[in-house]
């Protein structure tokens, strides 16, 4: 009996040695497959990525020239109290896309989540920067006297939330400025698989940034919040988009707008797949909506 269990203690202690021994090699071929992503697509991404700008310099360059003042930034203040002081929180802001006017009055289309109100702040108000409006930091660098972070931005001006729609995380906004901008068309037609497109927005860090891209998918993809309550049929696309392209327009080479960005596919790695853009249809749809409003008030 004695050595029965000796021997079973030894099967056993074997069994447990192969098994570590199997788990061992399972990690080490996951992470080696995981170097070799970092060190093979990482690189073919970015060099497709700056294949797209080189080839297509024609398409940014005249968007620079016709479009790319339709292109606005909007940034929120969002301030909040407690017992013993007030403190104002000042967002790097996302984007949006004027495509109206009406006086001296813009009207633009975001994502309805850049304009979204939080529960723990006591207000927030949102201010539009033009494309020609400089962040703080850069009206420091070039010699600009400090004012103070909040006086600075709310010198420009203030939004009015015209209308929003939370099914397809869409708003319209507008403000008023003696300034001029472009004004945007919506294109008559969704893109087709393949066909070139560009996206115009205000990257955290940086703006007026435009990436080129073609539509990668050949029927419209569910894409929603992270909890997944939240799905719509989205347009993906390669354009470059991240963290405040949010409400940016996606582009056709008429310079036409045919989807609103509102987030984006990326890897472990938080390196860019795929751009995901809410397509026309819900835009028209959308907008069609909200002149029915305007006309029985």
């Amino acid at each position: 009996m004695a050595n029965n269990t000796i021997f079973n203690e030894e099967v056993n202690l074997k069994k447990g040695f192969e098994r570590m021994r199997t788990k061992s090699v399972i990690l080490v071929i996951l992470f080696m497959l995981l170097v070799f992503s970092m060190l093979f697509f990482n690189p073919l991404i970015k060099c497709k990525l700056f294949f797209n700008q080189t080839m297509y310099s024609g398409l940014i360059e005249k968007i620079e020239n016709e479009a790319l003042s339709a292109n606005i930034k909007i940034v929120s203040l969002e301030y909040s109290s407690d017992e013993n002081r007030q403190s104002v929180s000042i967002s790097p802001g996302a984007s949006g896309v004027i495509i109206g006017k009406e006086g001296n009055r813009y009207y633009a289309l975001t994502a309805y989540h850049v304009i979204l109100e939080m529960d723990n702040v006591d207000h927030i108000q949102f201010v539009v920067m033009g494309y020609d409006d400089i962040d703080i930091a850069d009206y420091l660098s070039k010699g600009g006297e400090f004012q103070g972070q909040v006086e600075y931005y709310q010198q420009f001006p203030v939004v009015s939330i015209e209308q929003v729609k939370d099914e397809y995380d869409l708003a319209i906004i507008s403000f008023i400025t003696d300034s001029e901008y472009t004004v945007l068309p919506l294109a008559d037609e969704n893109p087709k698989y393949g066909d070139i497109v560009a996206s115009m927005s205000n990257p955290y860090g940086e703006r007026n940034v435009i990436t080129i891209g073609k539509i990668s998918s050949k029927k419209l993809r569910p894409f929603g919040d992270e909890l997944g309550k939240i799905q719509q049929p989205m347009m993906e696309h390669t354009a470059k988009v991240s963290v405040g392209s949010s409400g940016s327009a996606l582009l056709n080479e008429n310079l036409e707008i045919v989807a609103l960005n509102i987030g984006g596919n990326y890897n472990l790695f938080r390196q860019f797949i795929s751009g995901m853009a809410m397509p026309n249809e819900q835009i028209r749809t959308f907008l069609e909506d909200w002149k029915k409003i305007i006309s029985m008030e």
